[in-house]
């Protein structure tokens, strides 16, 4: 594969990916109240405008790895994901542009029909390989990744979720976009998967900043160290002020509540602001929750982050318009 448009090439001679500009993806949401509380004033960076094929925080995990695993020689890759996953999405899209052959090892057997995102990945030319829900719960084991890669590779594996250093360090331009906005400090809202995201975030902003992540998942508990051993391993000096909200996970990874769906819905019309009720409409209705609390300075400004994750949208019937 060659090369697409949606990469440059370096004066290394790596293919790296053009950075997006962050300064036009800003929204500022409307004072609409749901219920007795609203969120006028609070500012969008709209990741998920960011890039064509990869948008969201997936754009900014992946651009470092992609070009480390082209200076090492690389012509494949291969990682890690679920049936809706939106790394593997991603990774399929930036691979393919950058003319990567790609692997995607899939949690679950093979279905008759497989999701709409699986059906993308194909289309973008990843072969995908399917693994039982025991053997995916082994992808950090390094016998497993060998046996993987000797079957499948050689290739450069990307871990799942792009959760590495040089996958936070990739978000340190999300984090350096906020600072420029709101240079006097701000209230950071992110949706939080593995963490990976807010690691950079949280090097590029100082002190000055709070930046909450809201896990999508129940349980995860290890997700403060993830962070912890990212942010040790970026270098950096005193970041953001940081915390992962672990209990706005709305019933766990996936699951849709009842208040998810009436707030999702209502944001989308009254908002304009396309969610996805994995990420995005959870840690959005978990900022709705703080402000109506007291929990949030208004003092200050307040960002709230769109992560993208607009392609897992399909996997919900009751979100018509799919994608948005």
């Amino acid at each position: 594969m060659a090369p697409s448009r949606y990469w440059r090439k370096t004066t290394s001679g790596c293919s790296a990916p053009p950075a997006p500009d962050l300064s036009a993806l800003w929204q500022s949401l409307p004072d609409t109240p749901f219920g007795d509380q609203a969120l006028g004033g609070v500012r969008v960076l709209r990741l998920d405008r960011c890039h064509p094929l990869a948008g969201g925080n997936k754009w900014f995990k992946l651009c470092l790895l992609l070009q480390r695993a082209r200076a090492q020689g690389h012509r494949r890759l291969l990682s890690f994901g679920g049936p809706w996953s939106n790394h593997l999405h991603a990774l399929a899209g930036l691979g393919a542009a950058a003319g990567f052959e790609t692997v995607g090892v899939v949690r679950g057997e093979a279905t008759a029909e497989p999701t709409a995102t699986l059906r993308d990945c194909a289309a973008r030319g990843m072969a995908l390989v399917h693994v039982s829900r025991g053997d995916y719960r082994r992808r950090h084991d390094a016998a497993f990744q060998r046996a993987l890669l000797d079957r499948h590779g050689p290739a450069a594996l990307i871990p799942e979720g792009g959760d590495c250093v040089e996958g936070a360090r990739g978000c340190l331009p999300v984090g350096r976009a906020i600072a420029g906005a709101c240079p006097e400090g701000a209230t950071v809202v992110v949706p939080a998967g593995t963490g990976t995201t807010l690691a950079g975030m949280a090097a590029a902003l100082g002190p000055g900043y709070s930046l909450l992540g809201i896990s999508a998942l129940k349980g995860a508990l290890d997700t403060d160290d993830r962070v912890r051993r990212n942010l040790a391993a970026l270098g950096g000096g005193a970041g953001a002020d940081w915390r992962i909200v672990h209990d706005a996970h709305e019933g766990g990874f996936a699951r849709v509540s009842a208040p998810l769906r009436e707030f999702q819905q209502w944001a989308e019309i009254a908002l304009g602001l396309p969610l996805d009720p994995v990420y995005t409409a959870k840690a959005l209705l978990a900022l709705w929750r703080m402000l109506a609390r007291g929990d949030i300075d208004r003092e200050r400004p307040v960002v709230f982050v769109h992560t993208g994750g607009l392609q897992g949208r399909r996997g919900f019937a009751w979100l018509a318009d799919g994608a948005g």
